[in-house]
């Protein structure tokens, strides 16, 4: 009979240790501000539709925005997403030379991420690809690299990120 009670009051212990464990955790609160990390890369001489020759870059990004505020609807061209803010990833895209790395010029060098609809407007999570393809011409050297940023609905901007050095196969 007291192994019985012994382990009776053991198992009740447990679970009334776990019950006060799992009430316990604090909330994570995270920044209206976006974070930003890299996360990794895929890069590859290929072809495009015309069968000219083009340099294919997948970027894959982490993010973090506290208010889920991240992410443009179709909808969102009036001001001030008629402006730069139209788009909300912003890439600027280094070459590596002989000399070290240089800026270069595109004519269209930012994207528009979609807004993904979530409950209340919870902390938004998720990992995001971003494709890229360039015209081969523009990129003569086989060594890149990038720094990005994002901005979200309310025009806060993340942190900047950089990637490693992009070597194309």
């Amino acid at each position: 009979m007291k192994i019985r009670v012994k382990i009776e009051f053991f198992v009740l212990s447990v679970i009334l240790g776990l019950f006060v464990f799992n009430s316990c955790h604090e909330i994570i609160q995270y920044s209206e501000i976006p974070e930003i990390k890299y996360k990794s890369h895929i890069a590859k001489d290929t072809f495009d539709l015309l069968d000219n020759p083009t340099r294919f870059v997948e970027l894959t990004f982490s993010i973090i925005d506290g208010d889920g505020d991240f992410g443009l609807a179709d909808e969102d061209t009036l001001p001030p997403y008629d402006t730069i803010y139209n788009f909300n990833f912003f890439p600027t895209l280094y070459e590596k030379t002989d000399s070290g790395f240089y800026k270069v010029d595109i004519a269209y060098p930012n994207f528009r991420i979609p807004f993904v609809e979530i409950d209340n407007h919870k902390a938004y999570k998720a990992d995001i690809k971003i494709k890229m393809e360039y015209i081969y011409s523009l990129l003569p050297h086989d060594t890149i690299k990038y720094d990005f940023y994002v901005v979200d609905k309310a025009l806060n901007k993340s942190n900047i990120s950089t990637t490693p050095e992009i070597v194309f196969e």
